[in-house]
């Protein structure tokens, strides 16, 4: 990519403007508040849809006095040549010449839709310029300062395995979720496992046999009418123990019209949950965004009332660089800050809105939870009491189906009052216990072959878990391999690229630099001993930060170009000679834009196309 020209219309200082690049060196040259800076923003905001400063809103890079602003490059790549125009209210349009007229290639608001056409037709990526071709003050100090966290992100964008990224974290939700699952089927294991024993078939069985033979010795006592009574008591016990069940089931079902109702309202409570799932997620996020804000306003704050107290005091120089102070231009720019500030404190509100409202859907998920523990208690109770209802009922109908069959159901009563000798009382009392016993075993066999079954379900689902973890673990490890040979894949490369220009401009003396230990930030080795880059001088950092970019940018895929925005600030005279030296050496190959208001810089790059720039302009 060849850039062209740079075109401006109320955006920043200027109104309308535009400036003609050439191949090789281009040197912006002014004093400060002159638009150097505005120029080197305008075209990272063209090529990105961001400002080359974080954490600043597009909007603040308008004229103050328009409604919105719009900056736009010239370019050429593979001998097509196109213009590129982005709007600070997110409208892009693309441009391509075609027999010497320009035909519209693309025009969108879509944030997403234009950095796709974007990556996909010039392979221009946010990240990747910011960290290889573009650098701006105090940009290198930054990046020391960020987190570890941080640079393996940017290194991730780099190397394209964000989608990667996601998936593996998908992978790791997943795997979360699979393993709180498991937790709590092993805990169900273990509350069945105890009664899953001692089966009492042979028990249930023996008495059986038992009570058919005394039912047999009372008929023969007290003949087939005596022992038509002692069933119809048996039928009205059952009878009871049936009435109460029922009753005890309704209760169960109170405020809901019946199972299906309640199934469905636990059905309608889970699906609720299920879709609120990423709350904490997105609460987390507000609140990391508050900090964030309120750390710019405090920032912000900061810098409003430093500048009014330079006003204040009224000097003519500024303490930092000495240059002279403008009343208007400071003014101007505590204004601008003030109404960052603004808005800034206007997103925060906003911000803290959202996290009340997030919290208060946290609370009621909260509940909707306790909600659906409690339905899914009755739901199991009102399953248990049908089985004992299905059960108590079959045996009923058992019963009734036997005294149909004697005919003598309805004299059977008036029949038992025949019982009158001892032993046919000693013989009814040893039946209605044996049928006790037996009416107790069977309850105690049937609440264990449903927790037998129970085990095995959950068994069944224990084993299904396990399959999902192991796939879910392979997975995982799988994509860290290929994040881990992807890295190795850039970063050797870069490694012997960074030695490389280290070797040309004899920075330092025999020097061994690692990439890969914490992501990005290099692991100096100088004559054989371990280095902290925080122990290096600002001049040694700055050489080392401009070769580490420029080794990234080859193996990444420099677009042509660098853009340096002031690079020899607080460099010494010899300093400044080797950043001269470097930037000759990097224009062999490159196209260089260069920011400076130094006269050495400026008779060092003798023969560079000049761009003049002044205040008044």
């Amino acid at each position: 990519m060849l850039l062209e020209r740079i075109r401006l219309r109320s955006f920043g200082c200027f109104q309308e403007q535009d400036f003609d690049l050439h191949d090789g060196i281009n040197l912006i040259f002014g004093p400060n508040f002159s638009g150097k800076s505005t120029l080197v923003n305008a075209i990272f905001f063209t090529l990105t849809g961001k400002p080359i400063v974080p954490r600043v809103d597009a909007s603040a890079m308008k004229n103050p006095k328009a409604y919105s602003g719009t900056a736009g490059i010239q370019f050429i790549v593979n001998d097509e040549r196109y213009q590129l125009f982005r709007g600070t209210e997110k409208r892009t349009l693309l441009r391509y010449e075609k027999e010497d007229a320009w035909h519209v290639l693309f025009d969108d608001k879509r944030i997403r839709a234009t950095e796709s056409m974007l990556q996909e037709r010039f392979s221009i990526v946010h990240e990747q310029l910011a960290l290889t071709t573009f650098l701006r003050e105090g940009e290198i100090f930054e990046f020391l300062a960020r987190q570890s966290a941080t640079r393996r992100d940017i290194l991730h964008t780099l190397l394209g395995i964000d989608r990667l990224i996601e998936v593996r974290q998908r992978f790791i939700d997943t795997r979360r979720i699979a393993r709180r699952e498991q937790g709590r089927i092993r805990a169900h294991q273990n509350s069945l496992r105890y009664s899953a024993q001692n089966a009492s078939e042979t028990e249930i069985a023996r008495i059986e046999a038992k009570l058919k033979d005394l039912e047999t010795a009372y008929g023969a006592e007290t003949s087939d009418s005596a022992l038509v009574a002692e069933w119809v008591q048996h039928q009205n016990r059952l009878q009871k123990q049936l009435d109460t069940l029922t009753h005890q089931q309704n209760e169960t079902l109170s405020g809901f019209n019946d199972a299906a109702h309640l199934r469905q309202i636990i059905a309608t409570i889970e699906k609720a949950i299920q879709e609120s799932t990423g709350l904490e997620t997105k609460r987390e996020k507000l609140i990391q965004q508050i900090g964030r804000l309120e750390s710019e306003i405090e920032a912000l704050t900061t810098v409003c009332n430093t500048l009014r107290t330079l006003l204040e005091s009224g000097e003519q120089h500024c303490p930092t660089c000495h240059q002279e102070v403008e009343q208007e231009v400071i003014q101007r720019i505590v204004d601008e800050k003030g109404e960052e500030k603004s808005q800034r404190s206007t997103e925060l509100e906003t911000h803290k809105q959202s996290l009340e409202t997030e919290t208060k859907n946290l609370e009621s998920r909260r509940e909707l939870e306790q909600r659906l523990q409690a339905l899914q208690a009755r739901s199991t109770q009102y399953k248990q009491r049908a089985q004992d209802i299905d059960k108590i009922q079959t045996e009923l109908n058992a019963l009734s189906s036997r005294l149909r069959e004697t005919g003598t159901q309805q004299n059977a009563q008036s029949l038992s009052d025949t019982l009158t000798t001892v032993d046919k009382q000693q013989l009814k009392s040893q039946i209605d216990s044996e049928r006790k016993k037996l009416d107790k075993l069977k309850q105690e066999e049937a609440v264990r072959l449903d927790r037998l079954g129970a085990l095995q379900r959950a068994n069944l689902d224990a084993a299904k878990v396990e399959k999902t973890l192991l796939s879910l673990e392979l997975a995982c490890t799988g994509i860290d391999k290929t994040i881990e040979t992807l890295q190795q894949q850039i970063l050797k490369p870069a490694e012997d690229e960074l030695h490389h220009w280290i070797d040309k401009m004899q920075l330092f003396g025999e020097t061994r630099v690692d990439l890969q230990r914490e992501h990005l930030l290099p692991s100096l080795s100088i004559d054989g001993a371990d280095r902290s880059l925080m122990l290096l001088s600002g001049s040694e950092k700055m050489f080392l930060y401009l070769c580490f970019k420029v080794a990234l940018a080859r193996v990444l895929g420099n677009p042509g170009f660098f853009v340096l925005d002031d690079p020899t600030l607080h460099l010494d005279g010899e300093r400044k000679t080797l950043m001269v030296d470097f930037i000759r050496q990097l224009a062999e190959e490159h196209q260089v834009v260069v920011t400076s208001y130094d006269e050495d810089v400026r008779s060092g790059l003798e023969g560079a196309h000049l761009i003049e720039m002044s205040r008044e302009a």
